[in-house]
């Protein structure tokens, strides 16, 4: 299953303004929580496969092309960049099951910044 669009409209529109301006430097991402659910003291981290997952599938197939393409939020070069991203960035997070705090990175993506 392609999951290439779980992600919001907004980080799109963001990523066709940074190919706009060309800015394709080097980035970094950090995932991290502010605030603890009440009554809980940490967290554990879960889920670094998932996410390692997505990253390396990565990549727009052609009907979600068309679906973007036919929002009409996106410039037909644009989509045709698109139809090419794929991630080759580095990914640093915390081992499955490990305890963390609040502030605390929990996975940190470095990449150029359309990728990332």
């Amino acid at each position: 299953m392609n999951n290439t669009l779980l992600t919001d409209l907004y980080q799109l529109t963001m990523l066709q303004g940074y190919w706009h301006e060309g800015m394709a430097e080097t980035a970094v991402f950090e995932l991290f929580v502010r605030k603890l659910p009440a009554g809980r003291n940490f967290l554990i981290a879960a889920g670094l496969a998932q996410a390692l997952d997505y990253l390396e599938h990565l990549a727009f197939s052609e009907e979600e092309i068309a679906f973007l393409h036919d929002s009409g939020f996106f410039d037909a070069r644009f989509l045709d960049q698109l139809a090419s991203l794929r991630f080759r960035g580095d990914v640093d997070a915390m081992p499955e099951g490990t305890v963390f705090f609040p502030n605390e990175p929990v996975l940190r993506v470095t990449a150029p910044l359309p990728q990332a």
